[in-house]
């Protein structure tokens, strides 16, 4: 293309030399980035993609940065489905999928989701029997949590539910102590302090968006992904917003790693060239980094229960997240580890940052 347009420009009248440079510019430029990248539009497989469900496990704690206080402890089991797009199912199944938003997306693919998950939350100072009143209270979440997803290559939208319950009955408590004891570990003596038992429910959306996918050559990539989203309920309400960057080589064909929050369900392969399901490369490194902000309403681990008098200090209107971790992939299975440092959480919080490290693996299967 470029070669023949070189050959006309000697012959072209002088009113269309400027259009004709700009094609050839233009017809450079795009030979360029042919060379250079794999695009996210081009033509790709998504059989074995679509046909892959994904488990995986969150595994979250402070003792990553030598701390053990306010976020102490979570962890996650996730399950998300293959693609359901073709589940043949009839009648009231098929209706009740249909019903759902985003699902009709030209070459679209959607998933269930659904993950056990408990958090635990400790005072700065938690050998006190007696906790601090201006320090963070004890409290635990226990939850079920209910999630479908509608992807594309280059955008997805993942709505869920979270049930579960706060108090002494999340066990988290129990949790702790029984861990504690498994490692020596000083046991926290505040948790008979805890906020009371209440029931929780939080509505969750997140849209995220998949930029620049392997834009460098065809095994070494770079990726922006930038989201958006809102939880709605009594134990957390907020709205958020970031974005992750990853590089490295063979990058997976999904929308980054997240933490265990609200949402995080993990992530399955939006085609054939994710080296958990490619043919010709099933291995992956990658390093990226990624920060997150909240507007936040409501915190009920830190506003104190909902409709009972129980410990409570005034919590910041806004808190973020910054992280960077790396990632590896072998096969089917995917390690990644990142390292966290949240903001301040409550005007009263003293000492460091609230720092922890977060470890997931994952298998698609």
């Amino acid at each position: 293309m470029t070669i023949r347009l070189l050959s006309l420009v000697p012959h072209a009248s002088a009113r269309l030399w400027p259009r004709t440079l700009a094609t050839l510019c233009l017809g450079t430029l795009m030979c360029g980035t042919d060379l250079l990248a794999e695009t996210i539009d081009s033509p790709v497989l998504t059989d074995h993609a679509r046909s892959t469900p994904v488990f995986t496990v969150y595994f979250e704690n402070d003792v990553f940065s030598n701390t053990d206080f306010h976020y102490s402890n979570g962890v996650k089991l996730s399950w998300l489905s293959a693609d359901l797009v073709g589940w043949g199912q009839k009648g009231w199944r098929q209706c009740m999928v249909e019903a759902l938003p985003f699902v009709n997306r030209c070459d679209g693919q959607k998933n269930f989701g659904l993950s056990l998950g408990q958090h635990m939350y400790t005072p700065t100072d938690n050998e006190l029997y007696t906790p601090d009143p201006t320090d963070r209270p004890y409290a635990g979440w226990t939850y079920l949590e209910f999630a479908f997803v509608s992807k594309t290559r280059t955008v997805s939208d993942t709505i869920s539910l979270q049930l579960g319950i706060v108090g002494p009955h999340s066990l988290a408590g129990k949790t702790q102590t029984t861990i504690h004891g498994w490692i020596g570990s000083a046991k926290a003596h505040g948790w008979e302090h805890q906020l009371h038992d209440e029931p929780g429910v939080n509505l969750i959306y997140e849209r995220r968006w998949r930029m620049f996918a392997r834009a460098l050559s065809q095994r070494l990539g770079v990726d922006l992904i930038p989201h958006v989203g809102a939880s709605l309920g009594n134990v957390q309400s907020y709205a958020n917003g970031g974005g992750t960057v990853r590089v490295g080589f063979n990058l997976p064909s999904d929308f980054g790693v997240q933490l265990a929050r609200a949402g995080s369900i993990g992530g399955t392969p939006t085609d054939d060239l994710d080296p958990r399901v490619s043919l010709k490369h099933n291995f992956s490194v990658f390093v990226f980094g990624a920060a997150d902000g909240r507007a936040v309403a409501r915190d009920l681990f830190l506003d104190g229960n909902t409709f009972r008098d129980s410990p409570s200090v005034d919590k910041e209107s806004f808190v973020a997240d910054f992280s960077y971790g790396v990632g590896l992939i072998a096969g089917r299975w995917q390690f990644t580890y990142t390292q966290v440092r949240r903001t301040r959480e409550f005007k009263t919080q003293t000492g460091s940052p609230t720092e922890f490290g977060s470890c997931s693996v994952s298998c698609a299967f």
